[in-house]
């Protein structure tokens, strides 16, 4: 190959290496499933039934503040008055896959340590007066918390502000 024919191939790859990227068009930045343009959302935390999980930032949630910098084992508690996501601080004897009955000398001590957040299920997920760890999917988006529980039917979804 000549020089000159040497220069004029370097030329022709330069120039379309130049206008490939523009012929592709916009990228997609987001995951599988996120509008084109949009960054993809972070990956849910995932804690088994019994893990701990530790906001690095208060959480509230109507006239309900779960405090930063404590851990929790993450439940779903039914009484009479509703269904709930309960935050159970650390240190609390509830066995994973066990369900701890309310109506028990020891339930009224356990239930006021707990931080109650509203749980709506058009399913029950637990039987009346009682408590069970649950596993969760913990996603933050912007200010917002969403816990997901997957081991549950219908796999139900809260949402609690960061502040």
């Amino acid at each position: 190959m000549t020089r000159a024919g040497s220069l004029l191939l370097t030329g022709f790859l330069i120039a379309v290496l130049a206008v490939l990227p523009a012929a592709a068009g916009p990228s997609q930045k987001g995951g599988p499933g996120a509008p084109a343009g949009q960054p993809a959302g972070p990956k849910p935390m995932v804690r088994n039934a019994g893990e701990l999980f530790c906001p690095t930032k208060t959480l509230v949630a109507g006239n309900v503040i779960i405090p930063a910098g404590q851990c929790f084992m993450l439940s779903v508690l039914r009484d009479r008055t509703g269904t709930f996501l309960a935050f159970v601080p650390r240190g609390e004897k509830i066995p994973p896959g066990q369900l701890v009955r309310l109506n028990t000398p020891a339930g009224p001590k356990l239930k006021g340590r707990l931080f109650l957040v509203p749980l709506s299920s058009s399913t029950q997920l637990v039987p009346l007066n009682t408590v069970q760890l649950v596993p969760a999917q913990i996603q933050t988006v912007g200010t917002l918390v969403r816990f997901t529980l997957p081991g549950l039917p219908g796999s139900p979804t809260v949402e609690i502000h960061e502040k």
